[in-house]
């Protein structure tokens, strides 16, 4: 849902905007777009991931952090706030104590289909993710029962899709074992 304001807002406006409530938006190009909250259902796969995430870059040792739905990516005309995203040590400890925003791409975006947001997620994110060099993208899809996982080459998204048992590959963590089934699994 868009919210319409008496004229278009600035992305510094949006940094400070406040309305009273406790409604999350997300900025397009001068315009909020209210984000709806997430089911229980929805905010459990966000936790399996980071949890699942945060265990790897600790055994491995990657230099790398998780976070789940609070960190916002900014490309110049929108903000997106990715169920689940892996960025870099070095890009966490940029943003010091500014707005928890990353002008430049993380690692790794998952994204939980919403049945309500199917094509936004599905669509709209993938074109806006591979613009913004995003290496790689997950979504995971429930009601399809699918994991698919796009890598970015030559600035498009090569998409790989796991079902049930398959395992599932990934550059960003080369060493996972990880497959559908598990995901089901842990809900």
């Amino acid at each position: 849902m868009t919210v319409t304001t008496a004229k278009k807002m600035t992305f510094d406006e949006y940094l400070t905007y406040e309305d009273g409530t406790d409604r999350r938006y997300e900025f397009n190009d001068g315009k909020l777009v209210e984000v709806s909250p997430a089911t229980a259902f929805h905010n459990s796969l966000m936790m399996f991931f980071a949890f699942f995430l945060q265990s790897e870059i600790n055994h491995s040792h990657h230099p790398y952090c998780v976070r789940v739905n609070s960190t916002e990516i900014f490309n110049g005309k929108r903000t997106r706030r990715p169920d689940v995203l892996v960025m870099t040590l070095a890009q966490s400890n940029s943003l010091g104590n500014q707005p928890d925003i990353l002008h430049e791409p993380c690692l790794l975006v998952v994204e939980i289909v919403s049945p309500t947001c199917r094509s936004v997620d599905t669509v709209e994110k993938r074109e806006e993710y591979a613009q913004f060099g995003i290496p790689e993208y997950w979504i995971v899809d429930f009601l399809l029962g699918t994991f698919s996982v796009l890598s970015l080459v030559n600035g498009s998204y090569i998409e790989k899709v796991y079902r049930e048992g398959d395992r599932i590959v990934t550059n960003i963590f080369p060493s996972i074992s990880l497959s559908m089934s598990q995901v089901m699994a842990s809900i």
